[in-house]
């Protein structure tokens, strides 16, 4: 519920601080800002922020992965959308590699193979996740509005991702909007049902 706001955070703030750095290695904040945003971040002089950001958020994900699968639909129904969403979660975290400039004298260095290709990783996991989980909440009567708000995300994602220039932070967008809101529903449901629970079994005085 709180990563994609953390996440959101440090973008916002280091892509003020680095703007003039991020200008120099490449990024057109307009017409091209996938090329070397915000990957490119974590080269500037607070680069280790972006680093960490990648690899708290990426875990993150994995435990709403685990939490998704038991709390909704209360635990039933296919494994295919939660272990997609864990994938995509580790594909973050190992996003924490520092990718290679955009523009360089030498060849591909190691750490800049793993993050591009955990980029890669993390959009072919968490794409089809959206109609996976769309298909299994729907099934369940209480998550049946929720299901119809996946599905236009996954939509939305996929539709966003192939379109050129700022589409590109829309994609972002949506997508962190969907954890939070979804991390919210199970934050509240959750609550609701300790309450019934307590209600019905209150504690012996």
């Amino acid at each position: 519920m709180f990563g994609p706001a953390l996440f959101a955070a440090v973008l916002l703030a280091l892509s003020a601080i680095e703007y003039d750095f991020m200008l120099g290695i490449g990024w057109r904040p307009l017409s091209d800002p996938a090329g070397a945003w915000p990957s490119g971040l974590a080269l500037g002089l607070y680069g280790w922020v972006q680093v960490w950001s990648f690899v708290l958020s990426g875990f993150l994900l994995m435990v709403f992965a685990v939490g998704l699968h038991f709390g909704a639909t209360g635990g039933r129904g296919s494994l295919v959308g939660p272990t997609l969403l864990f994938v995509a979660g580790t594909a973050m975290a190992l996003m924490g590699f520092e990718t290679d400039p955009i523009q360089r004298t030498g060849p591909r260095t190691l750490h800049g193979w793993i993050h591009d290709l955990a980029f890669v990783l993390f959009l072919l996991a968490v794409l089809p996740a959206f109609f996976f989980l769309w298909q299994r909440l729907s099934k369940d009567p209480r998550w049946r509005g929720h299901a119809r708000y996946t599905l236009i995300t996954g939509l939305l994602a996929t539709l966003l991702l192939f379109l050129p220039g700022v589409a590109y932070y829309l994609f972002l967008a949506v997508v962190l909007a969907w954890v939070s809101a979804t991390g919210g529903t199970l934050w509240k449901r959750a609550a609701r049902n300790n309450g019934l629970r307590s209600a019905r079994h209150p504690p012996r005085t």
